[in-house]
């Protein structure tokens, strides 16, 4: 009594299929409902990889993230001569001061400049930042804490864009702008760094520019302080 029932309503859904064709009309929703959900995946996946930001905000300041690093890397010889930088650095005992990407990084302008956010310099400039990165690891850590590196290398079309000058530390690697990731106030930052400028002396080639914010620059290519336009 059930069998018939169970046909009849059948019958009544199904005038004119086979009994065999309800199982058909199941599977393809079913796969359909999971292609739908496959493809809405996929666009909330692509919606959210367009939202993230090519830089990490630090104190206010934007530095290239290192994802837009690796995009970097993988553009023509890139990784190669990072990796040539990374093992002179090794071999001049600096190469654990800081990450090789904060030394490439141009600054923090880049997207409003339309420019790349990354550069590397020519191997006869590598012996430029030696020094600086001596001094920031000897001088500079000890003294204020943690840094964050916003401005290593620049180019000269970069530096000409930015500063419309070829005159630039930055220009010859030998310079970083550099802010505290610790909590020392701006009168703290200005005071610890005046003093150290002064203490080394002009033995030491020590540049020192001071912002009005916690941005500061540091080069070791001629001892002399000024203020920076921050």
């Amino acid at each position: 009594m059930s069998e018939s029932n169970s046909f009849t309503r059948f019958r009544t859904l199904y005038p004119h299929q086979p009994p065999g064709r309800r199982t058909n009309y199941v599977v393809v929703a079913s796969l359909t409902l999971l292609l739908a959900a496959v493809l809405a995946a996929l666009w909330l996946w692509l919606w959210i990889k367009s939202q993230e930001k090519p830089y990490i905000e630090t104190r206010g300041y934007r530095i290239a993230s290192e994802e837009s690093f690796e995009s970097f890397l993988r553009n023509s010889d890139n990784r190669a001569r990072v990796q040539a930088l990374t093992d002179y650095l090794q071999s001049q005992g600096i190469g654990e001061v800081t990450a090789v990407s904060d030394l490439l990084r141009q600054g923090s302008e880049w997207m409003e400049l339309e420019k790349p956010p990354f550069s590397l310099p020519p191997q006869g400039q590598w012996p430029n930042i030696v020094a600086t990165l001596k001094l920031l690891q000897e001088q500079i850590v000890p003294l204020i804490g943690p840094v964050a590196v916003v401005t290593g290398f620049r180019n000269d079309s970069y530096n000409r864009e930015l500063e419309h000058t070829d005159k630039s530390r930055h220009r010859a690697f030998c310079a970083l702008d550099l802010i505290p990731t610790s909590h020392i106030s701006h009168g703290e930052l200005v005071e610890e760094l005046q003093a150290l400028h002064a203490r080394l002396g002009p033995e030491s080639n020590f540049g020192l520019g001071l912002g009005e914010g916690l941005l500061f620059h540091i080069d070791t290519c001629g001892y002399r302080s000024w203020q920076l336009v921050d």
